[in-house]
């Protein structure tokens, strides 16, 4: 695999959406998860150091990604969306469904950290696959 092949700007890019899904996502449920992460306090002081480990995840993510996908000779939009939706059913909602059920969490905590991640996949293909 030759490195000369990831697109860095593609990466930076899907990183900040990744950022920008995360953002509305967890606003638009923020109500929801809270409720079902059992979490009583309505803020933190220590948010910015949150949010720096979301985007470096999210950064290694992106790159891991973009890694995965310069194996292939070419990439389509609809093969980057497919390997995004497989990657997200294969490896994140399962290790999320197992992790909130041995943590004895609802399925409704789940469903809603999964599918902030299967957003967050997607709009990932999206930029690769149109690069």
């Amino acid at each position: 695999m030759s490195l000369g092949a990831i697109d860095y700007f593609a990466i930076v890019l899907a990183t900040v959406l990744s950022m920008i899904v995360g953002t509305i996502w967890y606003t638009a449920f923020a109500r929801n998860w809270r409720r079902a992460a059992r979490l009583d306090v309505l803020g933190s002081a220590e948010h910015s150091g949150k949010y720096a480990v979301a985007a470096l995840s999210e950064l290694v993510m992106a790159t891991v990604f973009a890694l995965l996908l310069a194996h292939f000779q070419t990439v389509t939009l609809v093969d980057a969306l497919q390997a995004a939706f497989f990657l997200w059913l294969g490896f994140v909602a399962t290790t999320i469904a197992v992790n909130r059920r041995f943590q004895r969490f609802g399925w409704d905590l789940m469903l809603i950290d999964a599918g902030h991640w299967l957003f967050v996949l997607l709009g990932q293909g999206l930029v690769f696959g149109s690069f």
